[in-house]
């Protein structure tokens, strides 16, 4: 299974965008970690905890002064999750004018630090993957889900929100690969070493005129995680432009965002970006093949489509683990608590 990973910036990616690929974390196995700190046993690719410098994940402008006689030194040094320093570099080097967007003219100089709002993680799954899931859940999963789900799925005799078996064979070889990108979106996001386990999923089958209204997902953990997979979009969707490129707006009933996944993360709007606010919200264009993971207090919704066609997504809720937590306790007591969590 070849699968790709990109990392979204925190003020968001503009709808059809292409993200940069992240070499580094994409694989090209089923069974590899997504991290930098993997080791391989035979065919098992296995997590390490690096006890030395983990990523970086804050920066900060430091002075430095060796002795009285000698003058301050400005330095950009980012951390890991341990107050680890991870790099140091210092004023006048192109690291430092890098991170820092540092300019200056006439002496004058000024620099820029931008704040992290959100981590959002981009999987790409290959298609023969995609299709052998949807045949899984066309021959299998009939159960209704929306007694507890929030989506108006009722527009037509084929809508429907269904419970996804994670204990069958499929659903357990589904549910070990999501478990593997959640724990890589923390070691990687905030260098936390965590095991995640996905302990319920769902399918959402929505035709035209079906929507989600904003919500958010529910963890049993203090900190969760959840995801959405595309596994069916409709050609009227696929088709439309990509509104940073072509200009688009909402007005004039435009149609512009139909069917696309809109996300928010605080409190503002879309003019945000013309009042030197941080933009907030994004919407997103649903791609098959494309899983997102982001935090389970994420707010979203679905926008409604119209014409032919099924809209499909696969979507899980994590519980997430500090494993420190666990040093004290066998594999059992580790597991049977795992699962007293599901619950």
């Amino acid at each position: 299974m070849g699968i790709k990973i990109f990392d979204l910036p925190p003020n968001g990616l503009k709808d059809g965008a292409i993200a940069d690929i992240n070499s580094e974390q994409s694989i090209s196995t089923p069974n590899e970690v997504l991290s930098r700190n993997v080791e391989k046993d035979g065919s098992e690719t296995k997590v390490i905890k690096n006890d030395e410098v983990g990523p970086a994940i804050r920066g900060d402008i430091v002075t430095e002064q060796t002795s009285p006689e000698d003058p301050p030194v400005r330095k950009y040094v980012q951390y890991d999750a341990n107050d680890n320093i991870v790099s140091s570099d210092p004023e006048g080097s192109d690291e430092f004018a890098a991170a820092v967007g540092e300019q200056g003219q006439g002496g004058v100089k000024a620099s820029m630090k931008t704040k992290m709002a959100l981590h959002m993680l981009r999987v790409e799954l290959p298609m023969e993957v995609i299709d052998e899931i949807n045949s899984h859940i066309d021959e299998t999963t009939t159960e209704d889900a929306s007694g507890g789900l929030v989506g108006q799925i009722n527009q037509n005799d084929k809508s429907a929100q269904l419970v996804f078996n994670l204990t069958d064979e499929v659903g357990q070889l589904v549910k070990n690969q999501i478990d593997l990108y959640g724990k890589s979106y923390v070691n990687k996001g905030f260098g936390r070493d965590v095991t995640a386990d996905a302990f319920e999923a769902w399918t959402v089958h929505s035709y035209a005129g079906d929507f989600n209204p904003l919500h958010s997902h529910g963890v049993r953990t203090s900190a969760g995680l959840s995801c959405i997979l595309y596994l069916k979009v409709p050609e009227q969707i696929e088709n439309i432009a990509d509104p940073s490129e072509e200009g688009l707006t909402l007005n004039q009933s435009s149609g512009t965002v139909d069917g696309f996944t809109y996300f928010t993360w605080g409190d503002g709007d879309i003019q945000d970006a013309n009042r030197f606010r941080p933009v907030t919200e994004e919407y997103v264009k649903p791609e098959v093949g494309t899983m997102l993971i982001f935090p389970n207090w994420l707010r979203h919704a679905v926008m409604p489509f119209y014409g032919d066609g099924e809209r499909r997504t696969f979507s899980a809720n994590m519980n997430i683990f500090e494993n420190s937590s666990f040093e004290n306790m066998s594999e059992e007591d580790k597991m049977k608590h795992i699962e007293m969590m599901r619950k």
